[in-house]
């Protein structure tokens, strides 16, 4: 490679992308009522699966990753809303336990109330959260999963 080429290929390299403050200021600002939709939704309809025992295994995983990162994002703001989390995680997991178990999904009572306490949560959480900030749970959940310390 000439001199020539290798200055127009560094210059291609270290172009700066004009659209990439947008993508950070579209991280650190609320989320839109139609993001919020997106979000909220299929928690929901995967809730109302495992309640009345039509769900799949999926359901239950995504189920258990919105209250994964609920529950990161509530040790960086409250305890009490931390311990409604632990609540629905333990709860989802016993869930978790009678599937296996006995090969139907369901709630006993007290898990109904926690993981529909947990939902109710994680819908606060992203309407008072910034998109970044929700990210970032999302990474402390996945590392705590690649090191074997989140359940589902």
């Amino acid at each position: 490679m000439n001199k020539t080429s290798q200055a127009t290929q560094a210059k291609r390299q270290r172009r700066i992308d004009p659209l990439s403050v947008y993508r950070v200021f579209n991280r650190l600002q609320p989320f839109t009522q139609a993001e919020l939709m997106q979000l909220e939704l299929p928690i929901r309809i995967s809730f109302e699966s495992l309640r009345n025992g039509t769900g799949a295994e999926s359901d239950f995983h995504d189920l258990a990753a919105a209250i994964n990162v609920t529950l990161v994002r509530c040790e960086q703001i409250n305890p009490l809303a931390e311990q409604a989390a632990i609540d629905a995680r333990d709860a989802l997991m016993r869930s978790w336990h009678r599937w296996q178990t006995v090969g139907l999904w369901g709630f006993d009572g007290p898990a109904l109330a926690q993981v529909e306490a947990g939902i109710y949560l994680h819908e606060q959480l992203i309407r008072m959260s910034t998109p970044e900030q929700m990210m970032q749970a999302g990474r402390e959940v996945r590392r705590r999963g690649a090191m074997g310390e989140v359940a589902a």
